[in-house]
């Protein structure tokens, strides 16, 4: 496993070297003490001077990071077909989510691992399950099984790190003081060495290595690897494929020959060439001092002349130019990347601020599907979390009132509700557009006014509507006692203080109770919403009924009219 894939090493050092100092060396891979830019510039004996260059590769490869990094992944699980044991149990794992991810940075790594992807081939994250962390390695440093890779189905894996420090294993040498590395650490803290944790996944277990040394093995709960990936160009066969750098190499060597000629030419043609008349006054030796060009010595015609002719020759053809430029282009072109994005400047011949548009639509169609990788790539990471995490381990803290939900609880609603991403919001990036969106989907009744802070997301306004976010929060709560709890014992009845919005109560237990009813919830528990239901009903109808106005009272009844027929009295 380990010796087959070793053979991507020279491709990835090559193109370590390709995006940082565009080839004029060659660092390891592995080297974490080398600086890679201690040969950033390059001197050239034959032209006496440092050799440009023009890293259209790594150009290409940032612009298309910038571009994806724009995607802000947004988790959500979504009960779609769970009950109310289903939504309660979402509710946590998205609470924890979105912890997890800000404090993690998982965006951020996630972008490190696509510029990996675009540089080498591959970019992986590692779930450290000790650590509780999310970290980006090196492709070279992720090994597997490649019949099982392809196969879906890994069931071993590994990861190595060389020059890892000694002192980071402290807590796992330590249980044997006398081994040679604990003495090693103990004489020199900076020591190094290879380490290795080697993943078993059929018969669950984890062994740690240094060197060919094992350290620790540790019985693991999960069957799936503690890795997500994502290539660059998924592979037509097997587990090797190309990255951005590959697509368009030979391209770059075909800049770099005409930039390394153009340079040459500027370095060894003269400035100027001055033709001195043979026996004339005027000293060839003081102009050649001053190094501005070439000065040549003439025999003056008989018919006269100028007796100094300084001329300016053409460094080269401009045709090498206008080849330098082609080739730049068609490699933009190869990588689906424009001028516009690469260069922020605006291609010839768009003028208008529709036809920029236009161009920039098109060039995120050309990179929809690393896009949608992307998106999926940092769906993949909690997804392996959920398969990883330990079934006996609660999703948030302890404390009082809050339900203790376990990952095993997770698991067992998998099938239940769905892991759902979005690269971006629905809602405009503009305050008054997105003002304007939100006030027609509240007058549309697609969303409840009190969500509209949450939406928002102004923080100057967020004191202004903390009333009605804690007022839509203290309901969702009264309606989980509900039905967790039903009703008191004693009294029957549900408490909750006098000053709740019972009329946005009313409607957050109608939809709860009809979204339930619609997910064939049990008998019980609905039974104990509708009774929460009708308790608000008639707090409702009691207060409608005390400041409604009294009916207006019936006038007097008058004397009865005289029989048909009859006189009227005098």
């Amino acid at each position: 496993m380990e010796s087959f894939l070793k053979k991507r090493d020279p491709k990835y050092r090559r193109n370590f070297n390709r995006y940082y100092n565009n080839g004029p060396r060659s660092e390891d891979i592995y080297n974490i003490y080398g600086n890679v830019l201690s040969f950033y510039t390059q001197y050239d004996e034959v032209i006496g001077g440092v050799i440009p260059y023009l890293n259209i590769l790594r150009s290409a490869v940032d612009t298309t990071v910038s571009k994806i990094s724009q995607s802000k992944v947004k988790l959500f699980l979504n009960p779609v077909l769970g009950t109310y044991k289903t939504t309660k149990t979402v509710r946590n794992a998205q609470t924890y989510f979105d912890e997890l991810y800000d404090k993690q940075k998982i965006h951020q790594k996630s972008v490190i691992a696509i510029r990996d992807a675009l540089i080498f081939d591959m970019g992986v994250l590692w779930y450290d399950d000790e650590a509780r962390t999310v970290e980006r390695v090196g492709p070279w440093e992720f090994y597997f099984d490649p019949g099982e890779f392809a196969a879906g189905k890994l069931t071993r894996c590994m990861l190595e790190k060389q020059q890892y420090p000694l002192i980071a294993l402290e807590s796992v040498l330590e249980k044997d003081k006398e081994s040679t590395y604990m003495q090693a650490m103990q004489n020199t803290p900076n020591a190094i060495c290879t380490y290795k944790i080697y993943y078993d996944l059929m018969n669950k277990m984890r062994y740690k290595y240094i060197g060919s040394t094992l350290i620790e093995e540790v019985k693991i709960e999960y069957d799936q690897p503690p890795f997500v990936w994502i290539y660059y160009n998924d592979p037509v066969k097997g587990v090797f494929s190309d990255s951005m750098i590959d697509v368009v190499y030979r391209i770059q060597k075909m800049i770099d020959d005409i930039t390394y000629k153009i340079t040459a030419a500027i370095e060894l043609s003269p400035a100027n060439t001055t033709y001195v008349p043979k026996g004339s006054d005027i000293k060839t030796s003081v102009l050649a001092s001053s190094k501005t060009g070439d000065i040549f010595e003439y025999n003056l015609p008989s018919t006269g002349g100028s007796p100094v002719i300084v001329a300016t020759p053409p460094i080269m053809d401009g045709q090498w130019i206008q080849l330098l430029e082609l080739f730049e282009q068609k490699a933009y072109n190869l990588l689906g990347v424009s001028q516009l994005s690469a260069q922020a400047k605006k291609p010839s011949g768009l003028n208008s601020g529709v036809a920029l548009q236009t161009m920039e639509d098109v060039e995120s169609e050309r990179h929809n599907v690393l896009v949608n990788n992307f998106i999926h790539f940092q769906k993949d990471i909690a997804e392996r979390m959920i398969d990883i995490f330990p079934d006996d381990e609660d999703i948030l803290p302890r404390r009082s009132g809050r339900s203790n939900i376990k990952w095993k609880d997770v698991r067992k609603e998998r099938d239940m509700f769905n892991i759902q991403t979005s690269s971006g919001s629905s809602l405009s990036k503009d305050p008054k557009v997105k003002m304007e969106q939100i006030e027609k989907l509240i007058s549309m009744k697609i969303i409840a006014p009190e969500l509209a802070s949450t939406l928002l997301e102004f923080p100057d306004l967020e004191g202004a509507y903390s009333i009605s976010t804690a007022s839509y929060d203290c309901n969702e709560k009264i309606i989980e006692r509900a039905l967790e709890d039903g009703p008191d014992k004693e009294t029957g009845q549900y408490h909750f203080y006098e000053v709740t919005n019972i009329q946005q109560l009313y409607a957050q237990t109608v939809n709860m109770l009809l979204r339930l009813d619609a997910n064939d919830e049990k008998t019980e528990t609905l039974a104990n919403l509708v009774g929460l239901l009708n308790q608000v009903k008639g707090m409702i109808d009691e207060i409608q009924a005390a400041v409604a106005p009294p009916p207006p009272e019936m006038p007097a009844p008058g004397p009865p009219p005289p029989p048909p027929g009859a006189m009227p009295p005098a």
